[in-house]
C-alpha cells in the first residue's frame, strides 16, 4: 500500500460483526484499488476482529462508546488518503463507488453521488451543484455514504451530538469559504435497512440530536425558513413513529408556521387522530 492512498474510507462500527464484513468487502472490492480503510470499533462489547487479509485495512478500537461522531473522528485523525469517503457498518459500496467519486472530485473538491435502499428501487436522490450553503438542509442532507471530499476540506463531526451529526457537518461544510459540490448522478451507495441494534442512532436520540442541531444553528435556520420546515417536519415523523403524538403535532405545526405544505398539514391531520403508528424510513439522520 502507498504511504499516501488516494482513498481513505472511514467505517465506524459498534456491535455490528453481521453485517461489518460485507461492507469492508464492499470497499476493497473497488474498480480503484489504491485506497486504505479505517474500520474504527467504537468500544464494540466483543471487539471486532480483522478478518481481512488486505493490508489496506487499519483497524483501531476505541475503549469507549463515543458515538458515530467520535469514531469517525478517529478515523479522521489518522487517515492519510488525497481524498475521504465514508460507509457505514451496515451497508456497501457498489464496486464503482471511489471511481463515481473520482469523476467528481475532477470537478469539485466534494462530490455526492446517488444511493438506493437494497430491498427497493432507487428513488429521487437530491443532486447538489455549486454553493449549496442555502440549500443542502431543503430535504435530506446527502448520506456521508454518498459523500467524497478533500480530505484536508473535513470538519470534525461535532461530538456532543448522539445523532445528526452528519446533518450539522454538512451544514458546516457547505457554509466554508470557496466550497463547492457537485452530483454525479449515479448509484454508487447502497442503505440496509433493518431492525438491527441501533446503539445511539434510535428515534429519540435522532430527536434530541436534531432539536439541538436547530438550537445550535439558530441564526442559519431562521434565515432559512425552507430548511426549519424541513427540519420540523422530520422530527414530527420521528415522534409519530414512537408514538408520541403530541410532540408530533407540536413539531408539524412548527414546520407549517416555517412553510405551509400540504403534505405537512396531512400529517398533522394524521397526528390528531391516528389510526396507525407512523414507520419513519431508516436514515442515518
Amino acid at each position: 500500500m502507498a504511504a499516501e492512498p488516494r482513498f481513505s474510507v472511514i467505517v465506524p462500527t459498534y456491535g455490528r460483526p453481521e453485517f461489518l464484513g460485507e461492507a469492508v468487502a464492499s470497499v476493497l472490492a473497488q474498480t480503484i484499488d489504491d485506497l486504505e480503510v479505517i474500520v474504527v470499533d467504537d468500544g464494540s462489547p466483543e471487539p471486532a476482529r480483522s478478518a481481512w487479509d488486505d493490508e489496506r485495512v487499519r483497524l483501531i478500537r476505541r475503549e469507549r462508546n463515543g458515538g458515530p461522531a467520535a469514531a469517525r473522528n478517529a478515523g479522521l485523525e489518522i487517515a492519510r488518503g488525497r481524498f475521504l469517503a465514508f460507509c457505514d457498518d451496515d451497508d456497501l459500496f457498489t464496486p464503482n463507488r471511489l471511481e463515481l467519486a473520482e469523476e467528481g472530485l475532477a470537478r469539485a473538491p466534494v462530490a455526492i453521488c446517488f444511493n438506493r435502499y437494497l430491498d427497493a428501487p432507487a428513488g429521487r436522490p437530491v443532486a447538489l451543484e455549486g454553493d449549496v450553503r442555502d440549500t443542502v438542509l431543503d430535504d435530506m442532507a446527502p448520506h456521508l455514504g454518498r459523500t467524497a471530499l478533500e480530505r484536508e476540506l473535513a470538519p470534525r463531526f461535532d461530538e456532543s451530538l448522539d445523532a445528526a451529526e452528519d446533518v450539522e457537518w454538512w451544514l458546516r461544510l457547505a457554509g466554508a469559504d470557496g466550497v463547492r459540490v457537485t452530483t454525479v448522478p449515479r448509484i454508487g451507495y447502497l442503505v440496509r435497512r433493518h431492525s438491527g441494534h441501533r446503539g445511539r442512532t434510535g428515534y429519540e436520540a435522532r430527536i434530541r440530536s436534531r432539536e439541538r442541531v436547530l438550537e445550535m444553528h439558530a441564526d442559519y435556520f431562521a434565515a432559512h425558513p425552507r430548511a426549519r420546515a424541513f427540519a420540523w417536519k422530520r422530527i414530527g415523523l420521528m415522534a409519530a413513529g414512537l408514538g408520541d403524538h403530541r410532540k408530533a403535532r407540536i413539531a408539524f405545526l412548527k414546520s407549517l408556521a416555517a412553510r405551509p405544505t400540504a403534505k405537512t398539514l396531512g400529517h398533522l391531520a394524521r397526528s390528531i387522530q391516528p389510526q396507525k403508528t407512523y414507520v419513519p424510513r431508516q436514515v442515518s439522520s
